[in-house]
């Protein structure tokens, strides 16, 4: 299940995400993703996956059915990597739409003070138009912020207690 904190996180400051699948070869694929939202249980995510990222998803996930998704919250890049199987695919419905668009407005906020002149239109690129809902089980959960404890999985808890 994933922690509160983490879920408080992706709901309120997560800003940035890319997925990872591999195919039956172990050849890695990289999707940009425009949103995500954590089921009520958090048990599972769903990822909104951009419609230039398809190459080699279904396929991959049809092969092996592992599928990671890291998120971060930028500038500050504190960063979670959640790993897991895959569940299922499903069009987008509204209600994705609406969390893609608060995403994008969580990250051009973000993005804002660093580019002060910049356009619009190329801020708001950075989150791309979703075409496809993946929904996955999550089975770990890494930190990924860069600096001490990076790396170190936080769900199952490692042995030791290390956290």
């Amino acid at each position: 299940m994933i922690p509160d904190k983490i879920l408080r996180f992706l709901d309120q400051y997560g800003n940035l995400a890319f997925a990872g699948t591999r195919d039956h070869d172990l050849m890695p694929y990289g999707h940009r993703v425009s949103g995500w939202r954590a089921a009520e249980d958090g048990r599972t995510l769903t990822a909104f996956i951009t419609e230039g990222s398809m190459g080699h998803l279904l396929e991959s996930l049809a092969d092996n059915r592992s599928f990671a998704l890291t998120i971060e919250q930028f500038p500050t890049h504190e960063t979670y990597q959640f790993k897991g199987r895959y569940l299922r695919q499903r069009p987008l419905e509204p209600q994705d739409i609406d969390v893609v668009d608060r995403i994008r407005a969580r990250l051009v906020k973000n993005i804002r003070p660093l580019y002060p002149k910049a356009p619009d239109v190329l801020l708001n690129w950075f989150v791309g138009t979703a075409c496809l809902a993946v929904e996955f089980q999550v089975d770990e959960v890494y930190l990924q912020t860069p600096g001490p404890g990076a790396g170190a999985r936080l769900v199952p808890e490692e042995e030791g207690g290390r956290r």
